[in-house]
């Protein structure tokens, strides 16, 4: 009878013990679609956000008040009972109804350039431009996208028939492997952030990265591994010299040392760390070269007013940007409030026709590359002293890239014999960078230069982040699995 009270007092507990991390799902009440960065207030400096798939995850045991409000721009908020929540909720979001001519300057509403005159004038009211404190978290993706990709070693090479055939099989089904190879990964890390105007600190908590190491195609890793299988069909007692073009690359390349190899770093640079934090955050600043005071740039920009919209209950203005000079590269919009012109948020991308930096040396040295993706999302939050500052900020772009090449391996030897490689690469590189921020007391000690410990996954593990409040992971990054063959 004791073991059977004992048996059922644990099963009465453990739903407990499973409850200190809540997924519900946000979508549009009237459509049922995703409604992506939605604002999750649980508390003063609490919460979290929407992903673009609607989801959002709250640390339970965390919550600092007895509702959870949800906002957007465009829908009415949405308060809901901390104790009515429940596991994979669906909470409907409901459009708000635009009411036009409801706020004016004088006897009329302003115009778009008006409206962003105003939001320079009052950046130093509605903004804490001095120091800015954080907690934060941190993800990071990035994805490989081959299109082409030919390995081959020439015909004309001094290798056998066996050798030769050997070789250009093993570089058959490694372009073949990489080829269909969905390559990605993601990094998160929390923790703090302080800047001081002239430096930065940064504070590391906790950091995982999900990584299938066997698909690591940079393009030096992938010449490596291609360069690996020629070698290996080469005379291991000579050394040789590498050549492409008329540039000698390396003097002598000993087989050896070659297949050598080197271990695995289980470490991410804190400096490093710092510098991603560093630049999402410049996206949503005011300094001379951060991107949002780019966007208000009048010199730089055109503006036109577009349909208003509502958040939290205040009107909002949209405005639409578009590049005024050449030199100008992005279009989007700005979301401000009518009553204080604060930017509550900013959508943006590569205007049509226009891209980033290029190099087209296809023809002399065979590389071509094009910064053709830069898109992202800013949201701003207002604190208890009615400065805002940025809440969330996502960042994606990507590069074209076109890389051409022919080596030439020349044996140090009287008969100087000669194995001539060809690789051609073609494809692309994404990466989105994803932070969510709260005002916060920084640590006492920040992290010192150097490494730090991040914990290497082979799947998703939700319980590492249970205490925290974090990005919501899209479907694909909750699948991630490393295969062992």
């Amino acid at each position: 009878m004791k073991n059977f009270l004992i048996l059922v007092l644990l099963f009465a507990l453990a739903p407990a013990g499973h409850a200190q991390s809540l997924t519900s799902r946000i979508v549009d009440g009237q459509t049922g679609e995703a409604v992506p960065f939605a604002t999750v207030v649980t508390g003063a400096n609490k919460g979290t956000i929407s992903n673009e798939e609607g989801y959002f995850n709250l640390d339970m045991a965390s919550l600092g008040s007895e509702s959870v409000q949800i906002s957007c721009m465009g829908y009415e908020t949405l308060e809901v009972p901390t104790d009515a929540l429940t596991e994979n909720q669906i909470l409907r979001l409901t459009p708000a109804a635009i009411r036009l001519n409801e706020v004016r300057i004088g006897e009329r509403i302003p115009n778009a350039d008006e409206i962003v005159r105003k939001v320079n004038e009052n950046i130093p009211v509605n903004y804490n431009l001095d120091q800015r404190n954080y907690s934060f978290f941190y993800r990071e993706s990035e994805y490989m996208e081959w299109e082409q990709l030919d390995l081959e070693v020439e015909k004309d090479s001094d290798l056998n028939r066996q050798e030769l055939g050997s070789a250009q099989d093993e570089l058959k089904d490694l372009s073949r492997y990489i080829s269909e190879s969905n390559a990605v990964s993601y990094l998160d890390y929390n923790g703090a952030y302080q800047d001081l105007k002239d430096t930065s600190l940064i504070w590391i908590d906790r950091a995982t990265e999900l990584m299938d190491t066997k698909k690591d195609f940079s393009m030096d890793n992938l010449q490596a591994r291609a360069q690996k299988i020629v070698l290996s069909h080469l005379d291991s007692t000579q050394t040789y010299k590498v050549k492409t073009g008329i540039i000698t690359v390396e003097d002598s390349i000993s087989i050896d040392e070659e297949f050598g190899g080197e271990g695995s770093e289980d470490s991410t640079s804190v400096g490093g760390l710092k510098r991603k934090v560093s630049n999402v955050l410049s996206v949503a600043g005011f300094e001379n070269d951060d991107r949002l005071r780019d966007f208000l740039d009048e010199e730089k920009y055109r503006y036109e007013l577009i349909k208003p919209t509502y958040f939290n209950g205040f009107y909002v203005y949209a405005v639409r940007f578009t590049p005024r000079k050449r030199k100008s590269k992005f279009a989007g919009t700005l979301f401000i409030d009518a009553s204080n012109f604060a930017v509550l948020k900013a959508d943006y991308k590569y205007a049509e026709g226009r891209n980033g930096q290029s190099v087209n040396l296809k023809l002399l040295l065979g590389i071509k590359y094009i910064e053709n993706m830069d898109r992202g999302t800013i949201v701003f939050q207002v604190d208890d002293s009615g400065k805002y500052h940025p809440y969330y900020i996502q960042k994606e772009y990507g590069n074209y890239v076109y890389l051409h090449r022919s080596l030439k391996f020349i044996e140090n030897s009287a008969s100087r014999k000669k194995v001539l490689f060809d690789f051609l690469l073609e494809g692309g590189i994404r990466q989105k960078e994803s932070i969510l921020i709260r005002p916060a007391t920084p640590p006492d000690t920040p992290a010192s230069e150097g490494d730090i410990l991040v914990q290497k996954l082979d799947s998703y593990e939700p319980t590492i982040w249970q205490d925290t409040e974090i990005i919501a992971p899209l479907e694909e990054m909750k699948n991630f699995k490393v295969v062992n063959d």
